[in-house]
């Protein structure tokens, strides 16, 4: 008999792949065009904080530099203030950077800041919580 032959058509998985990038591409946009991000800092600046409890809550350290962790930022020292009676949180700046400071400023909210740049400062930054922090 003479019947045809069946010939397979090889995938080549290339649509797929074009498919999959036009995908997150389009992800990619709506966010952006959504804000989702916007109040967190740039994560192509490089920093660290310290994060320190002004208020003597016990663990308040510890459960803030957690939050700032999961929004990207490098927390690298956690500790207490040297007196818990901060009415206020205070963002310190330790190497005089306004830029650095702006966005700390926005992100977390802290109206007092203070410049007290070192000359070799372990971290960018030092945060101290007070009883504003709205535990």
């Amino acid at each position: 008999m003479g019947g045809k032959k069946r010939v397979k058509k090889k995938s080549s998985g290339l649509g797929f792949a074009f498919l999959l990038i036009f995908c997150i591409i389009i992800f990619s946009l709506s966010m952006r065009w959504l804000g989702v991000g916007r109040n967190f800092v740039r994560r192509d600046v490089q920093f660290q904080l310290e994060v320190l409890n002004g208020t003597g809550e016990t663990g308040l350290a510890m459960k803030t530099a957690m939050e700032l962790r999961k929004m990207g930022i490098d927390v690298l020292i956690v500790g207490d203030a040297e007196q818990y009676d901060f009415k206020e949180s205070l963002l310190i700046d330790r190497k005089g950077n306004p830029g650095l400071m702006k966005s700390l400023v926005r992100l977390l909210g802290c109206r007092r800041v203070l410049k007290q740049v070192q000359e070799r400062p372990l971290v960018d930054a030092t945060l101290i919580i007070g009883e504003d922090s709205g535990r």
